[in-house]
């Protein structure tokens, strides 16, 4: 199976990437501790392991980063609209030239993924919750860069400014992105490609 720290560990071996910022890190050992860059720091409010800054991602961009810069971001907080974006607009701020911001939870597989915060809570279980809205948003802002989704691990936004795959914006914000709009349009709204793609437009 392919999960998110190979879609972004191919990242660091393809481009000799050093520094790695990642907001969510929740369990360590499930992600973070696998990534292979030389420089790791990691967010989260409520961590079960190690952590270097135990707070918001909120709090972290506005009172801890400071001017630093990584070359790889993975955005995996709180997986609602409003926040996915918000982080992805600060993960932005901070990017090396070049950087790629990877954005997790992009393809929910049913409805009942994006139920609301208080019903995850309430319910447990997987949640991708809304991050496929703030996805698309960022795409539709972001004209010049490569922002399309790999179909792996609930699917993994990628965002760079590398000119590495055509940004084809189709959704119109005009119309609700509502969950039938997306469940039949996926395919287009999130510019989905598979592993095997992805290993052949990095360059």
């Amino acid at each position: 199976m392919i999960t998110r720290t190979n879609i972004i560990n191919k990242i660091f071996e393809q481009y000799g990437f050093k520094s790695y910022l990642e907001i969510g890190v929740r369990v360590p050992d499930e992600n973070f501790d696998k990534i292979i860059a030389i420089d790791k720091e990691s967010v989260d409010p409520n961590p079960m392991g190690t952590c270097n800054y135990i707070t918001t991602s909120d709090d972290f961009f506005e009172n801890h980063v400071g001017n630093k810069k990584y070359d790889v971001i993975f955005v995996d907080g709180l997986h609602t609209a409003e926040q996915s974006y918000l982080d992805v607009k600060n993960a932005i701020n901070h990017l090396n030239d070049g950087g790629f911001i990877i954005m997790h939870d992009c393809n929910p597989p049913s409805e009942y993924h994006t139920r609301s915060y208080e019903e995850y809570l309430a319910t447990r279980g997987q949640w991708n919750g809304t991050v496929f809205k703030g996805f698309i948003k960022i795409k539709n802002e972001l004209n010049d860069w490569s922002c399309f989704v790999i179909d792996e691990d609930f699917g993994c936004g990628i965002i760079t400014k590398r000119n590495i795959l055509k940004n084809i914006q189709y959704y119109d914000d005009a119309f609700p992105l509502t969950w039938s709009l997306f469940n039949d349009k996926r395919n287009e709204l999130l510019q989905l490609i598979n592993y095997n793609e992805y290993l052949t437009i990095l360059k």
